[in-house]
C-alpha cells in the first residue's frame, strides 16, 4: 500500500540521481568503496573473482527513475566492479498488483521481483515461482545476523514454512522512524488563524472552511481544501479507512484489505464495521457536503494529486504527507516560500474521548516491500553473493550513506553528513550523481550502523528536522510550541510492533480467500458512496447501517474468525522457529 516512492521523498537520504558522464575517473572515496573490507569478509564475492559475464536484471519500478541502468550511478559502478551486474530499471505505470498477476499467469516475470502485498506473494510461491533462500542463509552470516528477527517471520508467510523473501526498511529502531501519516497543512493559514493546535475532525472542518473564505484562490487557481489520490489502488482501500489508526487500539499491521489489527487486544477485527473507520467515512461525508474535499480525489492518481499539493492550492493533504518536503522545496525555487506543508495530527472525536496512547506502528516485517529472487533467474548464485554484501557494514554504509569524503567525513568514529548531503536531502534536483535510491530492492535497513549513526543518516533524531524540513516548516512547529516535529506523537503515542501480524494472510486460492476478496471490494464500492451520496449526518448514519446490513450478509467474520486462528497458529510455529 504504502508506495513506492514513499521513502525517497519522506527521508531523503533515499534519491536516485542523473548518470555520471562515462569519462569521469572514480574518485578517492568511490575508489575505496570498491575494494572489499574487512566487514565484508563474510560475503561470498569478497574471497571471489568478479564474473566476466555481465548480468544484466531488469527491475519493475514505479518511481520516476532518471536513469535507465544502475551503472550509471556511482553506486552502480561499484557494484558493478564488485559484481559484474547491472541492473536495468523498467517503468511499470498503473495497478501494480495487476501486472504482477499477469506476469505470473504468462510466466514472464523479471527475474528479481518485488511485490507490495502478501496476497500477491502469497500467489508466486504457490505457484512455486520463487527460489528459496534457506540454503543461502546458512552460508550467509552477516544477512542471517542483520535479519535475525525478520527471517522466522518471512518463512510464517510461505505456506511450507520456507524462506522466499527479504523485505525492505525492516529491521526499524524506532527512535530512527516515527511513522505518523496524518495531514498535511498549509503554514500561511495556519499563520492567518493565529496558529490553532489542529487535533479533531470538528476542528479541521472548522479551520478549512475558514480558510477557503479567507483565500479563495492561490496563485492564481482555485484554492482546494484537502486533496486525497483516492484512484490509486491503495486510496479507497487503504487511506480512505485509515482514521482506525490515529487512536489508541489499532495499527495498519494487517495491510488494507478486510481486516484490522488490535494491538491492544492482540487480535484481528473487521474493516467495515470498526467504529473508526465509521468516523472516518463521516468525515469525508462532511468535507464532502462542506465542498472542503476536491470532487477530484475520487479520480485523481498520485501524479494528479502532487501536480495540485506542488502549486500550493491545497489546503491539506490527507495521508500522504511524505510528499511534502519535495513540495516545499519547490514553492520556495518558484517563489512562495510562505507558503509550505507541515504534517499534523487527527483524531476521532471518540478517539479524543477515549484519550488513549496512540499506537505508533513499528514494522517488524513489510509486506508492502517484498523482494524475491523467481525461478526465472539466470544467475541466482550472483544475486545471492551481491545480498550477501548488501547485508554487511560495507554494503549497508554505500547503499544508504554514500562515500565518505562526500556524503559523510568520519568524527570520533561516527559518520557525520557533510554539506553537500544536506544540499541533496533539501533538494533531490541537486543531487550528487550518486545513486542512493537505486537499490532499495537489497534491503533499506531503518537501524544504526555500528557507529551508532543511522545507515541512511537522514534518519538520526538529532537531525531529521534540519536535514528534512525547510527553515519555513520548523518555524511553523516552533510557533505552535512543538519542540520538534515529532514532539506530539511522541507524547501522545508508543511504539507498537506488529510481529506476528503482519504476517498472516488467507490462501487467496481458497474459499475463504475469495470471500475475503469480495469484503475488501464492498467496502471500497460502498465507501465511496458513504462519502458523496448522505446530504446530512441522518442520511449518513441511515445508509451506514444499510450498508452494513447488506455487508453482514457476506458472513464476514468467517474471514476474521480465521485470521485469528491463524494468528495464534502461527505464533505457536514462531516459538518453534526461533
Amino acid at each position: 500500500m504504502r508506495r513506492k516512492g514513499m521513502l525517497i521523498a519522506m527521508m531523503c537520504g533515499v534519491l536516485l540521481v542523473s548518470a555520471c558522464s562515462s569519462n569521469n575517473k572514480p574518485s578517492a572515496s568511490e575508489s575505496a568503496a570498491a575494494s572489499p573490507s574487512s566487514s565484508a569478509s563474510s560475503s561470498a564475492s569478497s574471497s571471489s573473482e568478479v564474473p566476466k559475464e555481465e548480468y544484466v536484471i531488469k527491475v519493475l519500478t514505479q518511481a520516476a527513475m532518471k536513469v535507465k541502468r544502475s551503472d550509471e550511478t556511482k553506486v552502480g559502478k561499484v557494484i558493478k566492479d564488485k559484481f559484474n551486474i547491472v541492473f536495468e530499471y523498467v517503468q511499470t505505470p498503473g495497478n501494480y498488483a495487476d501486472k504482477l498477476n499477469l506476469m505470473l499467469a504468462g510466466g514472464d516475470y523479471p527475474e528479481m521481483i518485488t511485490i507490495q502485498d502478501n496476497a500477491t506473494f502469497d500467489k508466486y510461491v504457490h505457484a512455486g515461482a520463487l527460489l528459496p533462500l534457506d540454503d543461502f542463509v546458512a552460508k550467509s552470516p552477516d544477512f542471517a545476523k542483520r535479519y535475525s528477527e525478520q527471517i522466522p517471520l518471512w518463512r510464517l508467510s510461505a505456506s511450507d514454512g520456507k524462506l522466499y523473501k527479504w523485505e525492505g526498511m525492516v529491521p526499524v529502531d524506532f527512535r530512527n522512524y516515527v511513522e505518523v501519516n496524518d495531514i498535511g497543512v498549509r503554514t500561511d493559514v495556519l499563520k492567518q488563524q493565529n496558529w490553532p493546535n489542529l487535533l479533531s475532525t470538528d476542528d479541521y472542518i472548522k479551520f478549512l472552511k475558514q480558510g477557503l473564505k479567507d483565500n479563495p484562490t492561490t496563485n492564481g487557481q482555485k484554492t482546494l481544501g484537502m486533496i486525497v489520490p483516492f484512484a490509486e489502488p491503495w486510496g479507497m482501500q487503504g487511506i480512505g479507512a485509515i482514521m482506525y489508526e490515529k487512536g489508541g487500539r489499532y495499527t495498519a499491521a494487517a495491510g488494507n484489505m478486510g481486516v484490522v489489527w488490535n494491538q491492544v487486544d492482540q487480535k484481528f477485527e473487521d474493516m467495515m464495521m470498526n467504529e473508526y473507520v465509521k468516523e472516518g467515512l463521516a468525515f469525508f461525508n462532511k468535507l464532502y457536503r462542506e465542498g472542503i474535499l476536491d470532487k477530484d480525489s475520487f479520480t485523481d492518481k498520485y501524479d494528479q494529486f502532487v501536480e495540485k499539493l506542488n502549486s500550493g492550492r491545497a489546503l491539506s493533504s490527507w495521508y500522504v504527507v511524505w510528499a511534502l518536503s519535495v513540495t516545499n522545496q519547490g514553492l520556495i525555487q518558484a517563489g512562495h516560500p510562505d507558503i509550505q506543508y507541515i504534517n499534523m495530527p487527527v483524531r476521532s472525536k471518540t478517539q479524543i474521548e477515549r484519550n488513549e496512547k496512540r499506537q505508533i506502528r513499528v514494522e517488524d516485517t513489510r509486506p508492502f516491500a517484498i523482494n524475491a529472487i523467481t525461478k526465472n533467474a539466470k544467475h541466482p548464485e550472483r544475486i545471492e553473493d551481491l545480498l550477501a554484501w548488501a547485508a554487511t557494514e560495507e554494503g549497508r554504509i554505500l547503499l544508504q550513506s554514500g562515500f565518505e569524503g562526500e556524503q559523510y567525513t568520519i568524527v570520533d568514529g561516527k559518520r557525520v553528513p557533510t554539506e553537500a548531503y544536506k544540499k541533496m536531502v533539501a533538494d533531490p534536483n541537486s543531487d550528487e550523481k550518486i545513486g542512493l535510491g537505486g537499490f532499495e530492492f537489497l534491503g533499506n535497513v531503518m537501524t544504526n550502523g555500528e557507529d551508532g549513526v543511522p545507515y541512511n543518516m537522514a534518519l538520526d533524531p538529532s537531525l531529521q528536522d534540519e536535514l528534512n524540513l525547510t527553515q519555513q516548516a520548523r518555524d511553523a512547529y516552533s510557533a505552535l510550541g512543538w519542540a520538534n516535529s515529532k514532539d506530539y506523537y511522541l507524547k501522545t503515542g508508543e511504539s507498537a510492533h506488529t510481529g506476528v501480524a503482519g504476517t498472516i494472510a488467507i490462501d487467496t486460492t481458497s474459499e475463504l480467500g475469495a470471500l475475503h476478496q469480495r469484503m475488501v471490494d464492498f467496502r471500497v464500492k460502498n465507501s465511496t458512496a458513504l462519502i458523496i451520496k448522505p446530504k446530512s449526518d441522518e442520511e449518513f448514519e441511515a445508509m451506514y447501517q444499510s450498508v452494513i446490513s447488506d455487508y453482514q450478509k457476506l458472513k464476514p467474520e468467517q474471514v476474521v474468525n480465521e485470521y485469528n486462528r491463524l494468528y495464534q497458529e502461527k505464533k505457536a510455529q514462531l516459538d518453534q522457529l526461533k
